[in-house]
C-alpha cells in the first residue's frame, strides 16, 4: 500500500509551482512595460496674474499639507482563495472600513480582540480596507484574492450529458 499523504503532498508542491510561475509571469510583465511618456502637446491652462499668484502661494502650500496629510500609504497584498492571512500591528479600538472593488463575496474580515484583522480569501476579487497602524499612520490595504476556479454562484451553464442510443 502507498502513502496517503503523497497525493496530497504533489498537489501542494504543484501548488507552490503554480504560484512561484505566476508571480515569475507578473514581475516579466511588469519590468516589459514601457514607461510613460510625456504629451507632445500639453493641454492650455489658466495663467494667474503676478498679484494673484503671489497672494495664492500661501494657500497653495497649505492646500498641498493638508493634501499630503490626508494620503494614506497603501499596502498591496495577494490572498489565495481558502487562505487565512493576518494583519498585525494594527491600533487597538481603531475602527476598520472594508471596501469592495469587486464580488463582495470574495473575502471575509474578521477583527480580533488583540486588534488583528483575519482576513480569508472565499472566492476571486479585490477589497480595499483601511486602517490605522499601531503608531497612528493611516494605511489602505489592497487586498487581491486569486481562484483558479470561477465563483461559486457563476452563471455559467452546465453541460447536458451525452445520449446514450439503443
Amino acid at each position: 500500500m502507498g502513502n496517503p499523504d503523497r497525493p496530497d503532498q504533489k498537489n501542494r508542491q504543484r501548488a507552490r509551482i503554480a504560484r512561484a510561475a505566476s508571480i515569475a509571469i507578473a514581475c516579466a510583465i511588469f519590468a516589459a512595460a514601457p514607461p510613460a511618456r510625456a504629451q507632445a502637446s500639453p493641454s492650455p491652462s489658466a495663467q494667474a496674474s503676478p498679484k494673484a499668484s503671489a497672494k495664492a502661494a500661501p494657500a497653495k502650500k497649505e492646500k498641498q499639507k493638508e493634501k499630503s496629510a490626508k494620503k494614506r500609504r497603501v499596502i498591496a497584498i495577494s490572498v489565495e482563495k481558502g487562505e487565512i492571512y493576518t494583519i498585525t500591528g494594527l491600533k487597538k479600538g481603531a475602527a476598520v472600513q472594508t471596501k469592495t472593488v469587486s464580488n463582495p463575496n470574495a473575502l471575509s474580515v474578521q477583527p480580533q480582540p488583540s486588534g488583528d484583522l483575519v482576513l480569508l480569501g472565499t472566492e476571486a476579487g479585490r477589497s480595499k480596507i483601511d486602517a490605522t497602524l499601531a503608531n497612528g499612520e493611516q494605511v489602505t490595504y489592497d487586498v487581491t484574492i486569486n481562484a483558479a476556479t470561477p465563483p461559486i454562484n457563476s452563471l455559467r451553464s452546465g453541460t447536458a450529458p451525452k445520449s446514450i442510443t439503443p
